[in-house]
């Protein structure tokens, strides 16, 4: 007995020694107390008043088509055609279904496979009426505080304009690129990209188009404390997207008088469907730019925390519920289910035959929609349903890698502009224009190089937007870096 008792101290011994050893010696982001502030870039009041004026152009989208102003669309691409001439006067543009734009940079070398950068001109809604929900006003396009204020300052008019000024900037020095450059100005990103980017993707592919590398919007630079234990600046790089499908279930039932209701009605099967739905989700799973980001954010954990992530071989399931706590890192883990939308009777007294429930599934790379749907079917098992996707379902994208020359571009500007700021790959949670884009390139990264703190990123779709100046001057500063750069070798 007390030579079992010695075998199993031992073992156990053994096993702490490898697991502190593992966690020791992973490759955990190295941590400074030290955040240098951003670099200082200089900005003319020229390219800051062409902006300005930009954000008072009310480009908003919307998902039926027909409550667009698209004269106002007219007029913005008018308005950004005068405001750079030598742009348009040296890059061949092309208006495709009327509002998607493309402009081509011919560069020197025709074998080489040319660039592609994404923004959209659209914006959502100010999404009130009351004036005094925005401080300057969401399409006045003014200065002030140090900052342009409005809707779309940084989504993501500020891309647009930011992309534009860097060619013109570049064309006045006689810079002409190694490669094509060509650069999209969506349409409807906001809603969806049916009718822009998704037309441009058709198109380019009829062209026989295939791109080294897609830049477009999505993870940001983010303040020290956006996770716990790091003091330093984040830069999130999108190394890809979940997909998006929208499920409708039709619950069949008894209707009737609520005074003689059946044991079961329409609307408990639903809530039985529901709470099956949530409480039985579609399993975690650790995807490669969710595994390299741990090595960011574990750098800031206690040594319990990193123990997890060095040391998933025995203590996976022990991370991944600690994550499935926290709802932004469950949605990096899994296929997330939303319950968004309910319809039953429309009386207090009236029982429906019928109750729709409509679920959003953001989907996990390595799913599909049919996955989603077959974990639907089983959900309902036991009862009368009917089930559609009220639109075309958006699957997941490719993973692009973390490494190649599109990748190390980003590296490369970010360490100039914003030195000791972490650079980590992510998996998109939002949508963007890029789903459409998934067979134009092996390398698409998803980023925008502005810094904000908590209070600018929820600003994003809500009130009182607004872009600083040093943000929008450090952004042509990194797109005119990627423009110039992408082919010199340091």
């Amino acid at each position: 007995m007390k030579k079992l008792f010695a075998i199993l101290v031992s073992a156990l011994l053994i096993l702490v020694i490898v697991l502190v050893i593992k966690t020791l010696t992973y490759p955990f982001a190295k941590l400074s107390d030290n955040q240098p502030e951003p670099a200082k870039v200089a900005i003319s009041e020229k390219s800051i008043s062409r902006f300005a004026k930009g954000v008072q152009f009310a480009t908003i989208s919307y998902i039926d088509s027909a409550e667009n102003n698209f004269s106002v669309y007219d007029s913005f691409r008018l308005y950004v055609r005068n405001a750079f001439p030598n742009v348009f006067k040296q890059l061949h543009d092309t208006l495709i279904n009327k509002h998607q734009w493309l402009l081509h940079w011919k560069g020197k070398n025709a074998s080489l496979k040319p660039i592609l950068f994404m923004s959209h001109y659209d914006v959502v809604a100010p999404g009130s009426s009351d004036p005094k929900d925005w401080k300057y006003g969401p399409f006045l396009g003014i200065l002030a505080d140090g900052r342009i204020q409005g809707r779309g300052t940084i989504d993501m008019k500020s891309v647009a304009f930011a992309l534009l000024e860097s060619a013109d900037t570049l064309l006045a020095s006689g810079f002409i690129p190694e490669r094509d450059i060509y650069i999209a100005l969506d349409p409807d990103e906001e809603v969806g990209g049916i009718r822009g980017a998704e037309k441009l993707a058709i198109y380019l592919k009829e062209k026989g188009l295939f791109f080294e590398t897609i830049y477009d919007e999505g993870g940001i630079v983010a303040t020290p404390g956006t996770a716990e234990g790091i003091n330093q600046n984040i830069a999130f790089v999108g190394m890809g997207e979940k997909g998006v499908v929208g499920y409708r279930i039709k619950v069949k039932g008894l209707g009737g008088h609520s005074s003689m209701p059946p044991l079961e009605s329409a609307a408990g099967r639903a809530a039985v469907i529901m709470q099956r739905l949530e409480k039985n989700q579609l399993p975690q799973r650790l995807i490669e730019p969710t595994e390299n980001f741990l090595k960011v954010a574990g750098a800031g954990m206690g040594f319990m925390g990193k123990m997890a992530i060095a040391n998933q071989w025995l203590l996976k399931s022990l991370l991944l519920k600690q994550m499935e706590k926290n709802p932004q890192a469950n949605a990096l883990t899994r296929t997330t289910t939303a319950i968004t939308m309910l319809k039953g009777s429309d009386g207090n007294n009236v029982l429906a035959p019928e109750v729709e429930v409509v679920i959003n599934f953001r989907i996990l790379p390595g799913e599909t929609s049919k996955d989603v749907l077959a974990h639907i079917q089983n959900a309902c098992k036991g009862y009368e349903v009917e089930i559609d996707a009220p639109r075309i379902p958006v699957e997941p994208s490719k993973i692009s890698p973390a490494n190649g020359r599109g990748f190390e571009m980003i590296k490369e500007s970010v360490e100039k502009l914003y030195p000791g700021t972490l650079v980590t790959p992510y998996l998109t949670i939002g949508a963007t224009d890029c789903k459409h884009m998934g067979d134009l390139s092996d390398h698409i990264y998803r980023f925008m190089p502005v810094l904000l703190n908590p209070a600018e990123q929820r600003s994003i779709h809500n009130f009182n937007e607004y872009m600083s100046i040093e943000n929008y001057a450090r952004m042509i500063a990194h797109y005119s870096y990627l423009m110039k750069n992408f082919d010199t070798k340091h």
